[in-house]
């Protein structure tokens, strides 16, 4: 009899941790579906080349140091889009040719009929933790990517 009792209890109790397994697997694939995905078209790498710039500080003004204006060099910047939301990014330094690397993920934070934005959260792990916004143009795949004030916004094309 306490076979036949303790066998119950056990069918029981695992129907019901089967049905909380697939409640939490059923919460988990809407939240997906609930976050915007960009088409795969869309997905690869875009390239563009940021202009050369003085450092602002935090009111706009250029930022001096040692009574010399801060400059930034011209950079290369490969953004890599990818599923699930996924963004690499590989900047090289044009003045040196040194390279950083950065991983993070992006939004979609508009999608209409002309253009798709996307914010890029990235870091590099060492502390520097840079925001993109590329806007794309779903024609042609080109647009403009915007960082932080102060930073100029420069021209992306899809190159694969």
């Amino acid at each position: 009899m306490k076979k036949l009792l303790y066998l119950g209890i056990i069918l029981i109790l695992s129907s019901c941790a089967s049905n909380k397994e697939e409640k939490v697997a059923a919460l988990v694939e809407s939240e997906e579906a609930a976050v915007p995905k960009l088409a795969e078209e869309f997905l690869g790498n875009y390239q563009g080349i940021q202009p050369g710039y003085f450092m602002k500080n935090q009111y706009g003004d250029d930022m001096i140091l040692g009574g010399n204006k801060v400059p930034v060099p011209s950079s290369d910047f490969k953004f890599l889009l990818k599923a699930n939301n996924v963004v690499s990014l590989q900047q090289t330094n044009l003045e040196d040719n040194n390279r950083y690397y950065y991983d993070g993920n992006y939004t979609i934070i508009s999608d209409d009929t002309e253009f798709i934005k996307t914010e890029c959260s990235l870091n590099d792990g060492q502390g520097s933790s840079p925001t993109y916004i590329l806007e794309i143009s779903k024609t042609d795949k080109t647009g403009k990517c915007m960082g932080s004030p102060g930073e100029p916004e420069f021209q992306i094309l899809m190159i694969k």
